[in-house]
């Protein structure tokens, strides 16, 4: 098969279906993750669904890849080993979220990051010559390589070529070959009517002389031999290739072993194969994600039952750098790759209607009554409606994996949802913000049927829920957030939110909003930052622009001390500020650090200084402390926050961003 224009909505719910079971995957595996298989059945043994009422799902490693490795492609013109490493950079917080943060050489991911954060380029990265075979061939090069069959276009050798080049980042050898396998059995299940076929299908692509193909046969034979007893094979495994049997944490082959099986014994039955392989223990959330992809892919949406797809309610969390990220839909992320698979194919396709998905229901709640997507509507039959716009810590369900976020929308934003036309309507429409207090109004539909909810402006304010209440019921059509902040931050008297335990045992305590990349940040009199070699934090989303940045701050320790605005990532940004006796403006992307301009300046440590960026007259206008300079024009845009150099300490009082 190949993409074509004419297919490209098939392609997408392929694709909707193969990432919708791996998330049913995970966060079925999730409660159960390094568990054995008897302690599954002592605690579960009747158990055939979900194990746990998540409500809202806050993050996990298994999704975080996915949805940030493919980023690469987004970025960049040719994609390599190297540019995935460099994704790898830009998009991750330093020591903390999207991954398990074991510590260097014991986490295969913590490793490699390291590597490159210290200038090792991948594939050396994540190399056996670098790190050592039992890092290198632990799991994580599997878990994370779904995405790469959803952006090949039902080609296997493009899917084989990505996967290989991101696992290569991170891992070696089988941890490599496990990469591909996933990938390639994406894109073989959403074009064949078989399991065994997609099995035997994609292990042609891998090496027949390294082990992930030779145990993968091994289970095969094994199965072929009895079919009737699949616990029989689980025992078969347990003692032929165990986690006993492999150094490290987490290695590849036992679990690859354990997909294997349940893919053979579950014969092309999404609930079957993934209740099984849950049962068989160990790294349950990345078995069962995993091959819910390639189950998806298989049987389509139709072959998964609605039982596994309502809880998720269209929601899918993330923990990276980048906040505004951290909040994302199911069915966004699933046009996301396909829109993707097209531009690799070289074929432009226009944006998908925002409801043309089942269950694409954009995180939206109902209070009573019930919504569903119908016709590329969402449908309401209920008084109250609401969706989160930021989360507090009471309305996630863990925070294992340090989810930090910035709101999805600002002060001084304003909200367009366009309704079925026809006769005008009245709505009350209400926004509640994160101490509890509620701004609503009446609002009516117009002619077109529009209407309109303008989030309100406040010091310090940051949007929890948006909602909508109405006596009748309707439809929505579309929904668009026009992006117009008005923001204002003082920082003496900020809010933490507290999330609860994190892995390592401490509690997570967030700076609301905002989003730690680096050093240390707390609120002391202000924002107080400090970093050991470097310190970052940002807020704000993509596709926000200002004319003018105001912040007051004072320089306590170090030499450096920087606005970051028009951020992307941390590999793309600018920066302005105070650098030994200069204020310096500065461009920040993957090949360093590029000075744009330094004038002489006066600064004092422990005196408050004012700085303020505008865009007036064609040129950047800048004060600093009353002196004034200009640079060519620039626009301001998408994240802003601070930085620190190395042994810098900083208190960041009051900013100001507006149109």
């Amino acid at each position: 098969m190949k993409l074509t224009y004419e297919g490209r909505y098939e392609y997408l719910k392929k694709v909707y279906a193969s990432w919708l079971g791996k998330v049913i995957g995970v966060q079925l595996g999730s409660p159960v993750e390094n568990w054995t298989s008897r302690q599954i059945e002592e605690k579960y043994p009747d158990e055939e669904g979900y194990l746990v009422d998540y409500g809202v799902y806050a993050a996990d490693d298994d999704i975080n890849g996915p949805l940030f490795f493919v980023r690469s492609l987004l970025d960049h013109k040719e994609v390599s080993a190297e540019m995935i490493g460099n994704t790898m950079l830009n998009y991750l917080q330093e020591y903390r979220g999207f991954f398990w943060w074991g510590g260097i050489g014991v986490s295969t991911e913590h490793t490699a990051y390291e590597n490159l954060k210290n200038g090792i380029k991948a594939p050396l990265s994540g190399s056996i010559e670098k790190n050592g075979q039992a890092i290198a061939e632990q799991i994580g090069g599997q878990i994370f390589s779904d995405c790469w069959g959803y952006v090949a276009g039902y080609d296997p050798e493009r899917a084989k070529k990505l996967a290989a080049m991101a696992s290569s980042v991170t891992h070696d050898r089988c941890g490599i070959e496990g990469g591909i396998f996933v990938a390639v059995a994406i894109t073989l299940a959403m074009q064949k009517d078989e399991i065994r076929e997609v099995i035997d299908g994609a292990l042609e692509y891998l090496d027949k002389d390294l082990e992930y193909y030779q145990v993968a046969k091994d289970i095969i034979r094994f199965y072929e031999n009895n079919k009737d007893d699949w616990k029989k094979c689980l025992k078969y495994i347990q003692e032929n290739y165990g986690y006993d049997r492999y150094p490290g944490v987490c290695h590849i082959i036992p679990n690859s072993a354990l997909m294997i099986m349940a893919m053979c014994y579950g014969e092309g039955d999404f609930s079957k194969t993934l209740v099984m392989l849950n049962r068989s223990g160990w790294d349950t959330d990345c078995n069962c994600g995993n091959v819910g992809s390639i189950l998806g892919a298989l049987v389509g949406l139709e072959g998964i039952e609605e039982r596994w797809i309502r809880p998720l309610n269209d929601l899918i969390n993330a923990s990276s750098a980048i906040g505004c990220l951290n909040i994302q839909y199911l069915s966004q992320s699933a046009k996301l790759f396909t829109k993707l698979a097209y531009q690799l194919e070289g074929i432009e396709i226009e944006d998908f209607p925002l409801f043309v998905l089942p269950y694409a229901g954009k995180g939206i709640r109902c209070r009573d009554g019930r919504i569903f997507v119908k016709d590329e509507k969402l449908v309401v039959e209920s008084k109250d409606i609401y969706t989160y716009a930021y989360y507090l810590a009471g309305d996630l369900y863990d925070a294992r994996y340090d989810p930090q976020f910035s709101p999805i929308v600002e002060a001084g934003d304003q909200i367009r949802i366009v309704l079925e036309k026809g006769e005008n309507k009245s709505f009350i429409s209400y926004v509640k913000d994160c101490e509890g207090k509620e701004y609503a109004r009446q609002v009516m539909s117009n002619d077109s049927g529009e209407i309109f909810i303008d989030i309100p402006q406040k010091t310090n304010l940051t949007i929890n829920r948006i909602g909508l209440k109405a006596e009748h019921p309707y439809a929505i059509r579309d929904i668009k957030i026009i992006r117009t902040p008005e923001l204002n931050f003082d920082f003496r008297n900020y809010p933490l939110d507290h999330y609860g335990p994190r892995y390592g045992g401490d509690f997570m305590n967030n700076i609301r909003g905002f989003v730690e990349h680096s050093g240390n940040w707390t609120i002391e009199k202000g924002l107080l930052g400090h970093g050991q070699e470097h310190a970052l934090i940002s807020s704000g989303t993509y596709g926000s622009s200002y004319r003018r940045i105001r912040v007051t701050f004072i320089p306590l320790e170090g030499e450096e001390f920087w606005l970051v605005f028009n951020m992307k990532g941390y590999l793309d940004r600018c920066c302005i500020g105070l650098y030994r006796e200069f204020l310096v403006l500065k461009r920040v992307d993957e090949t360093g650090e590029k000075l744009l301009a330094a004038w002489p300046a006066r600064w004092l440590r422990g005196k408050v200084h004012r700085l303020a960026i505008e865009r007036k007259d064609g040129k950047l206008k800048i004060a600093l402390n009353g002196q004034n300079f200009e640079y060519e024009d620039m626009k301001l845009r998408d994240l802003f926050g601070f930085a620190l150099g190395e042994e810098g300490r900083c208190r960041i009082v009051t900013m100001k961003l507006s149109q």
